[in-house]
């Protein structure tokens, strides 16, 4: 996963979580500013009914009853006019309908609907009904309004004591309770989601870079898998096509001749055979023992890294050790140190211009240390790995993978004189029986 690829992946799902949480806000603020108008109407119509309801339930509202329209008017007069109330209804309700008996728009009077017994049943237990006003007929002077109204219902007994209900229009301005709101809380939202994203960048960009890091170490490590077994066939292929095949043969033909000839001569044809056989099977052993590398003799422990000190003699680097003569290591630990050390010094050798290299291996309790330090230009060990050079890697993991730790101490230079050099120290297990299995395929 690339780095840019994570941030533009953070970015879009940053817009789209600001884009998602602004619409839930946005709802959230219409639901809220919708029940917020819902109260204020009940409030409103509260007090309209405290103020004229006692004078209402005084008055026979029942059809053809003489209403005094005058007076009426004249108690609402109030609320009418200070913008409180926008209309008002005075239902008498039957059995079978509900009829407006008053309102303050004449025209509305006499209208009748369906008597609804869920709103009885609700006006008759004390509540106060609010509704939005709905398109229809009855309404059709309060529908162009009707954003900015509710109808608040409140029951009632006239006069007569006939069932009826007080009708409110009240005016609520949702719109700009929810401007308002929006105005304030849908920058605070966007801001912190874009603040939540800005905050969580640091920590994605880590992220994808360690996996694109560990994904360019995993494609390095299959390469050299791949490069060390081709340059290992490749040599196989040349030992055997340029000795082991051709003294076979030369066998083959000698004791082919010894068989034609007088047996002084055929005693020393058949001993020259066996001596280029013998020959042939001891680079066989040796190809073997350099594809499957045999687990170190705990007694000869020292002589091994004696000889891996020595086979990197003539490389112009003075290469010292310090290790006790029985450092009582296991097989398992010694092998994987060897191979261990064997790549670190090589890479010390190769790379680092260093004019001395010290490899020093100890045993401390239940610990083994082993440390390979030089005087070379240095590196940067938190620098990727260049394409192809994965050694270091391949050392950490084996390590790791021993139960052990790898630490790399080192400073860039334009060369030894600059540079501090390199101290690299393992420190594994000293009894570690899965050794060989999980490290021997990343060492060989």
């Amino acid at each position: 996963m690339k780095v840019r690829t994570t941030v533009l992946r953070l970015t879009g799902l940053a817009l789209l979580a600001a884009v998602l949480l602004s619409g839930l806000v946005a709802l959230g603020i219409r639901w809220i500013g919708e029940a917020d108008g819902e109260r204020t109407a009940e409030r409103a119509s509260s007090q309209v009914a405290a103020s004229v309801l006692d004078q209402l339930a005084r008055r026979d509202f029942t059809e053809g009853a003489n209403l005094n329209r005058q007076a009426l008017l004249a108690d609402l007069e109030p609320f009418l006019q200070s913008g409180m109330v926008y209309r008002v209804k005075v239902w008498s309700v039957t059995e079978h309908h509900a009829q407006i008996a008053f309102s303050d728009e004449s025209r509305v009077e006499s209208a009748v609907r369906p008597f609804d017994p869920h709103l009885a049943r609700r006006l008759d237990a004390g509540e106060a009904v609010v509704e939005s006003v709905p398109n229809d007929n009855e309404h059709r002077f309060e529908i162009a309004r009707a954003g900015d109204l509710r109808e608040v219902f409140i029951g009632f007994r006239d006069a007569a004591g006939t069932p009826a209900r007080l009708e409110v229009y009240v005016s609520v301005d949702v719109d700009t309770t929810v401007r308002h709101a929006t105005t304030v809380l849908l920058p605070l939202t966007v801001v912190g989601v874009l603040a939540v994203a800005l905050a969580l960048f640091p920590l994605a960009v880590g992220v994808a870079r360690r996996i694109d890091r560990d994904r360019r170490e995993r494609d390095d490590a299959l390469h050299y898998g791949f490069a060390a077994a081709e340059l290992a066939r490749r040599d196989v292929a040349h030992k055997l096509h340029d000795h082991v095949i051709p003294d076979l043969a030369s066998a083959g033909l000698l004791l082919d001749i010894a068989a034609d000839v007088p047996p002084p001569r055929a005693k020393e044809l058949v001993s020259d055979a066996r001596a280029r056989i013998g020959a042939d099977v001891h680079r066989l052993r040796g190809l073997l023992s350099e594809l499957t590398p045999p687990m170190l003799d705990p007694a000869g422990v020292r002589t091994a890294f004696v000889g891996l000190v020595a086979g990197l003699a003539n490389s112009g680097c003075r290469i010292t050790l310090e290790m006790a003569d029985d450092p009582h290591l296991e097989a398992e630990v010694a092998s994987l140190l060897h191979r261990a050390a064997g790549e670190l010094l090589r890479n010390a050798v190769t790379h680092s211009g260093a004019s001395h290299v010290h490899l020093a291996i100890r045993r401390d309790g239940d610990r083994v240390h082993a440390v390979v330090a030089d005087n070379g230009r240095g590196f940067n060990p938190a620098a990727p790995a260049e394409s192809g050079h994965i050694g270091l890697l391949l050392v950490r993991r084996a390590v790791a993978d021993a139960g052990g730790t790898f630490t790399i101490s080192s400073a860039r230079g334009r060369d030894r004189h600059e540079g501090t050099g390199s101290y690299v120290e393992l420190v594994v297990p000293g009894t570690v029986s899965y050794v060989q299995s999980a490290v021997s395929p990343r060492l060989r």
